[in-house]
C-alpha cells in the first residue's frame, strides 16, 4: 500500500529533524529548508524536474548541486536521500512538517491578529511579545488580517486558542446582558 503525501511528510520530516538535532545543526537545517521552500515556490518546475522518473539520476544530481552549494552537509545529504528514494514530489509538505516540529521544539507559535484596520509592524510586534510572554511562548509570529466588521479591538488566533477582544463581541455581550436583565 502506497503512503499518502502526509504520511511521507511526517516520516521524512521526523527523520530530518532527528538527524539535524543529532548533528547539532537544527537551526542551520531549518534555515536551509526555508530557503529551499522559497526556491521551490519561485520555481515550481524545480520539483517537477527532480520528481520526473524520465530524467536520469545523474542529471538530477547535477541540477540539485547547482543550487544546494551553500546548504549544510546535513541538508545536502537529506536532499540526496530524497532524490534516491524519489520523494521530491513531497518536498513542500516535508518542509512544512519539519517547520512544525522545529517550532514546537523551540516553543515558537504562529497566529493571526484580526483587527479592524491594518496594524503596522511595531503594533504587531508589541502584541506578539505581550501574548508570547503571557502564554509562555519563546516567540510568537503573528500575521495581520483586516476585518472591518469587528469595529475595533483585536481577535487573536493562535493554535486552538481564540482571544476575542473585539468591540463587536463586547457590544454583543452587553446586548445579551441587557436582554437578560430585563
Amino acid at each position: 500500500m502506497a503512503l499518502s503525501r502526509e504520511e511521507i511528510a511526517s516520516r521524512y520530516s521526523k527523520a530530518l529533524f532527528a538527524y539535524a538535532q543529532d548533528a547539532k545543526k537544527l537551526d542551520e537545517v531549518h534555515e536551509d529548508m526555508n530557503v529551499l521552500l522559497q526556491v521551490a515556490k519561485e520555481n515550481p518546475d524545480m520539483l517537477r524536474l527532480l520528481s520526473d522518473p524520465i530524467i536520469r539520476k545523474n542529471q538530477k544530481e547535477e541540477f540539485l548541486s547547482s543550487f544546494s552549494g551553500e546548504f549544510s552537509s546535513e541538508t545536502k545529504n537529506f536532499l540526496e536521500f530524497l532524490l534516491e528514494y524519489g520523494r521530491f514530489n513531497a518536498l513542500t509538505e516535508i518542509i512544512k512538517a519539519f517547520d512544525a516540529l522545529y517550532d514546537e521544539d523551540k516553543n515558537i507559535a504562529s497566529g493571526t491578529a484580526v483587527s479592524a484596520i491594518n496594524l503596522d509592524e511595531d503594533e504587531l510586534n508589541r502584541i506578539s511579545q505581550a501574548y508570547a510572554k503571557k502564554y509562555g511562548f519563546k516567540k510568537l509570529i503573528l500575521t495581520n488580517e483586516v476585518d472591518s466588521s469587528i469595529l475595533g479591538g483585536i481577535i487573536l488566533k493562535v493554535g486552538d486558542r481564540i482571544i476575542d477582544g473585539s468591540i463587536r463581541t463586547r457590544l454583543q455581550q452587553i446586548r445579551e446582558q441587557l436582554i437578560e436583565n430585563r
